[in-house]
């Protein structure tokens, strides 16, 4: 097993930050030791990333299996099939050309000696467009979004994010179409002694599916599905 670290030490303090980054070779572990985190991401209506990390001892592990000793991991898309290239260790990607509702992307771990994975598949969501009602809102008042189309049984998450706000994760009941962001809900930052801020937020909303992954991987393996697309408003007080 490598090791890989990365540390940084910070000038606040003696405070230190470090993260360090494990691979083991993909010969050394078993297909149902190998976690598949896989997502299927559309972020347009004509292009999808195919992405599939693989790591021992559990999704949330820092252990990333190396494919090698003729280890190799596809993508299919459509009527696409590609070898998935590494992004980083124990990363592997692939890009088509293609964000359709109900495309099926799958991925296939072939192993030159144990178990092969052939089987993770799932359908991607249909694709939206987002619409704010405003390109700048008080924070006092409520902030209407729009999507179009909607009605489906998939989920719906939306996240806003800027530099004088914390980052709020809505979780939307149900794929309507629209969603009211209530006056007040957004919480600034900064201290009671500074005047009230004013930033450019960012908001991203997501509609998702879950995938099957192969059976053959580690139980903690999952595959999500997604169509994901961004705006931007100003944020006064």
């Amino acid at each position: 097993m490598n090791t890989r670290c990365l540390t940084a030490f910070a000038l606040v303090g003696l405070g230190v930050l470090s993260g360090c980054k494990e691979t083991v070779d993909s010969q050394n572990v078993k297909t149902g030791g190998i976690a598949a985190i896989l997502s299927a991401t559309a972020e347009s209506d004509t292009e999808t990333r195919l992405i599939a990390t693989l790591k021992v001892g559990g999704d949330e592990s820092n252990t990333y299996v190396d494919l090698s000793g003729g280890d190799r991991i596809f993508a299919s898309g459509g009527d696409k099939r590609v070898e998935m290239q590494t992004q980083d260790t124990g990363v592997y990607e692939a890009e088509f050309d293609t964000a359709a509702e109900g495309t099926e992307f799958a991925v296939d771990l072939q192993r030159a000696d144990g178990d092969n994975a052939p089987s993770s598949r799932g359908t991607l969501p249909a694709p939206f467009t987002l619409t704010l009602a405003q390109t700048s809102a008080s924070r006092a008042a409520a902030l209407e979004v729009t999507w179009t189309p909607s009605g489906s049984n998939d989920d719906v998450r939306i996240e806003l994010n800027g530099p004088c706000i914390f980052l709020e994760t809505i979780d939307v009941p149900g794929d309507t179409g629209k969603h009211t962001i209530p006056a007040n809900s957004l919480k600034v930052t900064g201290t009671m002694d500074q005047p009230p801020p004013t930033c450019d937020v960012n908001i991203e909303m997501t509609r998702s599916r879950r995938g099957t992954p192969d059976s053959a991987f580690d139980s903690e393996s999952s595959f999500v599905l997604q169509q994901v697309r961004t705006g931007k408003f100003t944020s006064t007080p």
